[in-house]
């Protein structure tokens, strides 16, 4: 519950602080006094977007502090306790702060710890509820009688479950059409790698390097063929060959070898090398010998070469990756072939439909069964505000399957006897549906997360004996959580467990001030309230009865 709202230099509110207490309380005052101000200023707190306008003229900054007790409030303890924000010297309390510059940049704080306006208003989601003097243009929205319905029946776990269950079908069939989606562009990627592949397969038994080694060998063959004569007669075949001297070198170092190791050494090298080169000698006579030209493994071998060449250009890669990447093309058709079994996929697509229908189908039950009690309800309660003629039915319609259910609810109203019932939107008058709102929000508040609401002026268009009934349902919604109503009628004020006077002060600069009213001090408000300018011993006598007239409530 709000137990303390602060306001420093918040437009006409030079320093006021409220304490509030369980229950309903009123703020009431002349037109113009400041009592709205006091619900921005909170509003402030809960995240909403202020300007430069909101800072008192001449301030520099305005600071709003709102104070609220935790008691109630098991989801907002919850989410504060998520985010580490929760006071750690007193965890039932949590402190908004909002900190607005004359340039018009604000600053915000939870318990001490900067934070965002999107946290703010997370929190504040879960701490109050505020209804204003257009908050019966809810019931003008499709959604709304389906939404209320659930929240005063208290199906919001089946609503949960069907949502899930919902997202999870929808989320099946996406992903089967996905799958149809890429099951044709795989089939498509199949083809063209089998494509590649075909083109590229003849010359997988190819080694591009020997290729392009054998062609260069073809291709020079003529030189190839001088230089290994030439090699042969230097080393043995030629007058003054290699091998000979060496042979004659060799014998010299030999005869000396036992005369000294370095000579010894030298034969060993010389012998060595005559060995190598004897070796060298063989294997180019061997080669000769089998060299034979072949002008027709030559055309060839340039032909095998420009198909290298030409597919390396056509798959933008080179001749000799190319072998590589066809590899690459023949593992990746063999992980398409492994594509995801469509029939299995269309099993869990028909299981999600069918889990989801039946626990569709049982919200529709549900919710048939829960309507006729509260339309009896509201019925009841709405009579005595001047309806008391007032019908009300909840018409099932099919529609097409959503995450809210398979059927569209809309709420069918009539005032007068004997006018058929018709859609709410199309037939109530603002009056009308000011007090119908006003009932049906009464009517779920209790079910509601947020321990406080807020009312700004919601009783407009009423007056006499009707707003002496709004009085006393807002009163009874104070026994359960923490009601703050602004209001003009002094029967509403005078059901207020707790009455806060709203005056604005002309000085220098016009401020606005606030004060709890004694009994004694609600009767003179009350009677200013019903009585106009002048003020006399009737009015206050009818202030007195109001106040007499009190539900026996207490907080």
């Amino acid at each position: 519950m709000l137990t303390r709202l602060s306001l420093q230099n918040f437009t006409l509110a030079r320093d006021v602080v409220l304490d509030l207490r369980a229950g309903f309380t009123v703020l009431t005052g002349e037109t113009g006094a400041g009592k709205s101000i006091l619900l921005d200023g909170l509003a402030a707190c809960l995240g909403e977007r202020m300007d430069a306008q909101s800072v008192r003229f001449g301030a520099e900054k305005a600071d709003i502090t709102a104070q609220f007790d935790l008691n109630k409030s098991d989801a907002a303890r919850a989410w504060l306790h998520e985010r580490e924000l929760l006071d750690i010297d007193d965890e039932n309390e949590v402190r908004l702060r909002r900190v607005i510059l004359a340039e018009g940049r604000s600053k915000a704080w939870i318990n001490g710890t900067p934070t965002s306006l999107g946290e703010l208003r997370e929190l504040g989601e879960l701490l109050v509820q505020l209804y204003g003097q257009h908050s019966q243009q809810q019931l003008l929205k499709p959604e709304y009688p389906m939404q209320w319905l659930d929240t005063a029946a208290q199906l919001q776990s089946q609503v949960d479950d069907v949502r899930t269950l919902y997202k999870s079908w929808q989320a099946l069939v996406k992903q089967q059409q996905h799958a149809e989606r890429e099951r044709e562009a795989l089939l498509a990627r199949q083809a063209l790698l089998n494509s590649q592949i075909e083109d590229v397969r003849p010359l997988m038994q190819h080694d591009y390097a020997e290729i392009e080694q054998e062609h260069d060998r073809l291709s020079h063959f003529e030189g190839m063929m001088q230089d290994t004569a030439a090699l042969l007669d230097g080393l043995d075949d030629g007058e003054d060959n290699i091998l000979s001297k060496l042979g004659s070198l060799l014998r010299r170092a030999e005869m000396q070898a036992s005369r000294a190791k370095a000579l010894d050494a030298v034969a060993t090298g010389l012998n060595s090398a005559q060995t190598e080169l004897q070796e060298a000698v063989s294997t180019l006579r061997q080669f000769a010998d089998e060299q034979v030209l072949d002008p027709e493994r030559l055309a060839q071998i340039d032909e095998l070469l420009g198909e290298f060449h030409r597919l390396a250009r056509k798959y933008r890669t080179t001749p000799d990756a190319l072998k590589q990447d066809c590899e690459a093309w023949q593992a990746e058709l063999e992980k398409l072939d492994d594509l995801a079994d469509a029939d299995s996929l269309q099993l869990k697509v028909e299981q999600a439909d069918q889990m989801y229908h039946e626990a569709a189908a049982k919200l529709d039950q549900a919710r048939q069964v829960a309507s006729q009690p509260l339309i009896q309800s509201l019925t009841n309660q709405i009579k005595p505000l001047a309806l008391p003629e007032a019908r009300f039915e909840f018409e099932f319609l099919p529609a097409m399957a959503s995450a809210n259910g398979v059927s569209q609810i809309r709420l069918l109203f009539s005032a007068n006897r004997g006018v058929p019932l018709q859609p709410l939107a199309k037939v109530a008058s603002g009056g009308e549906l000011s007090r119908i709102a006003l009932v049906m929000q009464v009517m779920i508040a209790a079910h509601a997360e947020a321990p406080v609401l807020v009312f700004d002026e919601v009783d407009v268009g009423i007056s006499g004996g009707t707003a002496e009934v709004v009085g006393r349902l807002l009163r009874t919604l104070g026994d359960d959580v923490q009601v703050l109503c602004i209001t003009h009628q002094p029967q509403v004020a005078a059901q207020g467990h707790q009455h806060i006077l709203v005056e604005k002060q002309q000085g220098e600069q016009a401020a606005s001030h606030l004060r709890q009213l004694t009994d004694d001090e609600r009767v003179s408000e009350l009677a200013r309230m019903s009585g106009g300018v002048e003020i006399n011993e009737a009015t206050l006598s009818h202030a007195r009865g109001l106040l007499n007239n009190r539900l026996d409530s207490t907080v």
